[in-house]
């Protein structure tokens, strides 16, 4: 293993935040809200559990052009009664110093068949009936997203706060 390609700073958990998002909500806007509410710059979405009535889900695959790398597929939109089977992600900052979450999910529609992957912020992951979440807040050090040149994605890399 390469130690140069390998990214980590130590962190302690500063505060364990517990949320209950409404219906009709959008998930990302509330937990953005619930961030600025709390001053919480970094952090861990520990889980999340709960309906929504859509998301967008969005997978990587290998690149036609260069199997060495990936791309996204085009996202694959979910409406209905929706269950939000768990969900855990990242809280960060990108390089402007705005507020960034990344949040990954298995959900399953009505015909109960699970789907996993990349929730995509699109304002439009609107909460059904209820979403509960367990937000570790992190002193210490700090994620900070932004463009990574090898992969072309934007991503996420811990910090000394």
């Amino acid at each position: 293993m390469n130690p140069g390609r390998v990214s980590s700073a130590e962190a302690a958990v500063k505060k364990t935040i517990l949320a209950r998002i409404a219906p009709g909500e959008d998930l990302f806007s509330a937990l953005g809200e619930i961030c600025v509410r709390h001053g919480i710059r970094s952090g861990h979405i520990a889980t999340m559990i709960g309906s929504l009535r859509s998301a967008d889900v969005v997978c990587v695959t290998a690149d036609p052009e260069n199997p060495e790398r990936s791309v996204y597929l085009e996202p694959f939109r979910m409406e209905g009664s929706i269950e939000l089977i768990t969900a855990d992600g990242i809280i960060g900052e990108d390089d402007e110093g705005n507020l960034s979450i990344h949040l990954h999910a298995v959900l399953a529609g009505s015909d109960r068949a699970p789907l996993a992957g990349h929730l995509a912020d699109r304002g439009e992951t609107r909460v059904l009936s209820t979403v509960e979440a367990v937000i570790s807040v992190f002193s210490g050090a700090k994620f900070l997203r932004s463009f990574d040149e090898e992969t072309g994605f934007v991503l996420f890399r811990p910090f000394p706060a």
